[in-house]
């Protein structure tokens, strides 16, 4: 063989060794970015992990909020439906009352000429004039427990309107 023959022979197994050394660079270098893309990629779906699991946990507090939510708001129900049939058996006490007022009203004037009877009239009547005296005190807590149920009822309705706006949410 000749020198040309051998330098072209040098220059081709040169270049066959720069084609293979260019190649197997371009497979590290795409087996590196791979990897790094893999890493990437695994960092990624942590995150989104965790951020599943916050999501989760905040709707399960919520939930519950809105579970316990409607607990009070039921319970409150309950109470304020308790008020009501005692107010009503408060107000019965009272129209009670005025009947018998008025029926001692009406034994006064059938009486008035009998000394003993006027007597019996004025003890009713002193008894009667205890139990007004008592109803008026049951109509003053009366009144006392229905501004306390005023307040609540307008506590509840602000929580209520806060507790809807965070379950509505942004």
């Amino acid at each position: 063989m000749t020198a040309r023959g051998k330098t072209i022979l040098a220059i081709l197994a040169l270049a066959g060794a720069f084609a293979a050394g260019w190649t197997t660079q371009g497979w590290r270098a795409d087996a590196a970015a791979a990897r790094a893309q893999a890493e990437q990629s695994g960092k990624e779906m942590a995150q989104a992990q965790q951020s599943q699991a916050a999501t989760e946990n905040k709707a399960g507090s919520l939930l519950q909020h809105a579970r316990d939510q409607q607990d009070n708001t039921h319970d409150y129900t309950q109470k304020m439906a308790q008020l009501e049939a005692g107010r009503a058996a408060d107000a019965a006490r009272i129209a009670s009352l005025q009947l018998a007022i008025s029926a001692a009203a009406t034994r006064s004037a059938q009486l008035a000429g009998d000394a003993a009877a006027c007597r019996d009239l004025a003890d009713q009547h002193q008894r009667l004039a205890a139990l007004a005296g008592e109803g008026g005190a049951v109509v003053a807590g009366l009144a006392g427990l229905v501004r306390q149920r005023d307040i609540q009822v307008d506590a509840l309705k602000g929580q209520l309107v806060a507790d809807r706006h965070l379950l509505s949410g942004p």
